[in-house]
């Protein structure tokens, strides 16, 4: 059984935490990272094939996920998986 909240308005709403990302889609833009308000999300540095330096997003504190999907919708490579909590 999922867990079910409410809006304000009264409506259903079931969160859907993040579960997991493809680090292989990510830019690197940072714009979900700033977003989380709940500091799930932190910075991975690592060297390409062409010896650049690169970061890009990685899940750093799961257990703080609210839910809100925010991280998602502001991606748009779509790197981030969602679950419900059951």
């Amino acid at each position: 059984m999922s867990v079910v909240f409410e809006t304000f308005g009264g409506f259903p709403w079931t969160p859907m935490y993040v579960d997991t990302f493809d680090k292989n889609k990510c830019l690197g833009c940072g714009r979900c990272i700033k977003l989380c308000v709940q500091k799930v999300l932190g910075v991975e540095t690592y060297e390409d094939d062409e010896g650049t330096e690169r970061q890009i997003a990685k899940i750093d504190n799961k257990d703080h996920c609210i839910g809100c999907q925010s991280c998602g919708s502001i991606c748009v490579r779509r790197c981030y998986t969602f679950k419900s909590k059951s």
